[in-house]
């Protein structure tokens, strides 16, 4: 009875191929421990939250890893092949029933197969969720027959013991976290299920669901250390803790999550002010506690060691982030990210994707003006003849635009007419885009968040570290931003820190060189809110975040299925002199529905149940 939803909810986990511990960021190998030995030897024991960590998705786990789906998914990218499945089904709006990918994850069950797929590609974020969640369950259950700890690790046994309790906490938010997401409130997870459990539940509301987690999170920052060294440098900490919790309770707080504000259907906004204060709090004693966990910003300079580098295996500004591959430490691939964001002008496949016009739209003039402001030509500087000069810096970091030389200062290069981007009508770029390969390409392409300089078809370079962090530091200024302006408002003090909402926001800028929040964006609530997501959408553009907040904000149905994807467009006056405007990409989509707010159960799901409810919608 309800075989195919215990099937989800208690995956058998498989003790004989438990992994023991090596650095927390490197490859670990299998370690064969009998069941019964488990929870009576110590490192048998961490091995299970080992596990845990492992079953984190990793979004870079190997060279040609498709999971950008959530760059097209949103309105960051557009797929080059609108044949692509994620173009033409899931922009198409059709997710019932679907078994692949981010949508596939309560019929396509792992099998164990996060480590015996070398790609890690049919793993799914929710299939491992469970897994974890379980594995960590079984921990919490058992660990008082763990009477014996090594003394050779330099740690007390209490304090042994406090770090596997706290992590299993940790990390059963952090599962816990990352399904009601994508499917909303679950039923709370927090016991070993057997056969004998009942399944069909009235389900819980985000909110309790959401209690959940903040419970287990203010367990693990009771036990969990404020400091990981050596080869455990990564693991979770206080402050990895604090800032998930901020990061919860921020999601929480937010207008999708509150029905009870902002009915399904409508185009309510409200946040939940109890909740945004708790996100507020959670996110102050996360700032507070960095330089004693030893986590801090990037310099500017040293920007990109946000996702990869050459020397560091871990990165002081990541609070969170999944363990590394075989493929990722380091990157042995002389063409990394070749399934989603490498170009295939660069040696990519044809599957990839390229940023939007929309997006490049989000990145300020260098004095701070939006581009779409009136005063951003008199008073900001923007030049719409030169459209690319003059721009927040993170523009070009993260995208090669019109003009700009793709191998500029490396050793091998193709031929002069692919190095520089040239969208003009009869450009070599324009040429084989739209007419060699019919692309729906949108006039950008992909440049040095995820790929290196030199990792391309003629230089092949080899031997980076590359991580996708889940929080890096910027992110805790931006969450308490958010939420600080809910409670707040843009100027009011936030109690236990010397910040405002527009200064904490600030903090983020300053690091890429930009000024300020204008003041008038700072004037009420509402206008600076605009900008709390507009610098969002730059600072974590591209790092799989702009999906789940178009949606948690209650804008993607305004922003997706009533709005347009664009690329850019370049003509000529009747002097011979460049114009740039942007125009629709033909084909691109984006259907979106009240209902695709959240991810539907499958059929063979609920199919076997009464009382728990599928999302509303489907």
């Amino acid at each position: 009875m309800k075989r195919v939803f215990k099937k989800l909810l208690i995956p058998i986990v498989a003790f004989v191929c438990i992994f023991s511990c090596e650095d927390y960021l490197d490859v670990a190998p299998e370690r064969g421990v009998d069941q019964e030995e488990v929870f009576t030897d110590y490192f048998a024991t961490r091995s299970i939250i080992d596990r845990a960590y492992r079953l984190m998705n990793n979004p870079k786990y190997n060279w040609n890893d498709w999971e950008g789906e959530f760059f097209v998914m949103a309105d960051e990218n557009q797929s080059a092949k609108l044949n692509n499945p994620m173009a033409s089904t899931f922009n198409a709006g059709n997710w019932f029933d679907q078994n692949w990918r981010d949508l596939g994850g309560m019929t396509f069950l792992t099998r164990n197969q996060e480590f015996g797929d070398a790609r890690d590609r049919f793993a799914n974020v929710v299939d491992k969720g469970m897994w974890a969640i379980r594995a960590v369950n079984m921990l919490l259950e058992n660990i008082d027959q763990l009477e014996e700890y090594p003394t050779e690790l330099g740690f007390t046994s209490q304090q042994l013991k406090d770090q596997l309790v706290g992590q299993a906490y940790y990390l059963r938010a952090f599962h816990y976290f990352q399904i009601i997401r994508r499917y909303g409130p679950m039923p709370i997870l927090d016991q070993v299920l057997s056969s004998d459990s009942e399944f069909d539940l009235p389900r819980p509301t985000y909110l309790e669901s959401s209690d959940f987690i903040l419970e287990d999170l203010d367990r693990a920052i009771a036990l969990l250390p404020e400091r990981w060294t050596g080869p455990n440098l990564g693991r979770g900490s206080k402050s990895s803790a604090r800032a998930l919790k901020a990061m919860a309770a921020l999601y929480a707080a937010s207008p999708l999550m509150n029905p009870q504000l902002n009915p399904f259907g409508s185009n309510g906004k409200q946040y939940n002010t109890d909740y945004a204060r708790i996100a507020v709090d959670a996110a102050v004693e996360c700032i507070n506690g960095l330089a004693s966990g030893g986590y801090r910003m990037h310099t500017w300079e040293n920007y990109t060691d946000n996702w990869y580098s050459r020397t560091s295996t871990f990165s002081p500004e990541s609070l969170i982030v999944p363990p590394h591959s075989a493929y990722t430490d380091p990157v042995t691939s002389s063409r990394y990210g070749s399934g989603w964001f490498l170009p295939q002008m660069l040696g990519g496949w044809g599957a990839c994707s390229h940023p939007t016009q929309n997006a490049v739209d989000w990145f300020e003039t260098a004095s701070g003006y939006a581009t779409n402001d009136p005063d951003a030509e008199t008073l900001g500087g923007f030049d719409p003849s030169n459209p690319f000069e003059n721009r927040d810096p993170r523009l070009r970091r993260a995208i090669f635009v019109h003009g700009d030389n793709m191998f500029e200062g490396l050793a091998s290069a193709p031929g002069a007419a692919r190095r520089v981007v040239d969208v003009s009508p009869g450009g070599f770029h324009f040429n084989q885009e739209f007419n060699v390969w019919n692309n729906a390409w949108t006039g950008y392409y992909s440049r040095g968040k995820h790929s290196w300089p030199g990792n391309d078809n003629w230089n092949r370079a080899v031997g980076f570290f590359v991580y996708m962090p889940y929080i890096r530091v910027a992110q805790v200024y931006l969450d308490l931003a958010e939420a600080a302006n809910e409670v707040y408002g843009p100027n009011g003090a936030i109690p236990g820190s010397s910040f405002t909402a527009v200064s904490a926001l600030n903090v983020v800028r300053e690091r890429a060189e930009m000024p300020p929040v204008i003041s008038k964006y700072t004037a009420d609530k509402e206008t600076f809110k605009q900008r709390i997501y507009n610098e969002r959408a730059v600072e974590l553009f591209q790092e799989e975040h702009r999906w789940f907040d178009l949606k948690r904000w209650h804008l993607a149905v305004e922003v997706l299925g009533e709005g347009e994807i664009y690329g850019l467009d370049i003509s000529e006056d009747s002097s011979g002199n460049l114009v740039f405007g942007k125009k629709v990409v033909p084909g691109a989509q984006r259907v979106f529905e009240p209902k695709h707010y959240w991810y539907p159960f499958p059929s063979a799901v609920m199919n076997n149940f009464a009382v728990f409810e599928q999302n509303p919608g489907w």
